[in-house]
């Protein structure tokens, strides 16, 4: 595997496949993980069983990291696994998928993007299906393109930061209550990032993001 050839583990059973991934994942904490399933039962089921093993290893790590300074440790990569799902709607059917089903695959595309830009493979795991692998997404240059990252002490005009998020997608509201969603009242801006679990707010003095 570390020399790019393939290796079939058919003797794993299915209850202790989370394990083996999250083993691999300490083996090799600087390279992305992609785990396919047959189908959203088994990629959720998975998901949840992963993320268990996953927290039991921090946890074990933590207690040792002072002996471990300056080593890799599974404590630098991401705090969760990532998970991909599928569209889970037919082209025809001409509707939007589930905003958490965007956020999901959005949060998975946006992780990627960041370590591909800092130049390193730590990706963590992601566990996903054949066929949310089999269904187009956004080329990497147009979802950077569209992400805008914001910070303590960052200029800019409030209108034309409303008007920038309505064209990429977000619903003025009066109050922010679901993802997609944007909300200002004089100079705070609320807004619920796909990306994120909880809403956001942003206070501006004049220009200036405090």
């Amino acid at each position: 595997m570390e020399s790019g050839g393939a290796l079939s583990f058919a003797g794993v059973t299915a209850s202790a496949q989370p394990f083996f991934a999250a083993l691999l994942h300490r083996l090799f904490p600087q390279r992305p993980i992609v785990v396919v399933t047959d189908s959203l039962k088994t990629q959720e089921s998975f998901h949840q069983d992963l993320e268990t093993w996953l927290d039991q290893t921090r946890n074990t790590e933590r207690g040792t990291r002072s002996q471990d300074v300056g080593q890799s440790s599974i404590l630098d990569s991401p705090s969760s696994a990532l998970f991909y799902p599928a569209w889970e709607i037919l082209p025809h059917e001409g509707k939007l998928p589930h905003a958490d089903i965007i956020a999901e695959r959005l949060e998975t595309l946006v992780a990627l993007g960041d370590n591909a830009e800092r130049g390193t493979q730590n990706a963590g795991v992601i566990v996903t299906s054949a066929t949310a692998l089999l269904q187009k997404t956004f080329p990497p240059t147009e979802l950077k393109a569209r992400t805008r990252k914001l910070q303590r002490g960052d200029q800019a005009n409030l209108l034309d930061l409303i008007e920038s998020l309505e064209e990429l997608g977000y619903e003025p509201e009066a109050q922010v209550t679901h993802k997609g969603e944007i909300a200002m009242r004089g100079g705070i801006v609320d807004l619920f990032p796909p990306t994120s679990p909880w809403p956001v707010r942003l206070e501006f003095f004049g220009d200036e993001l405090e």
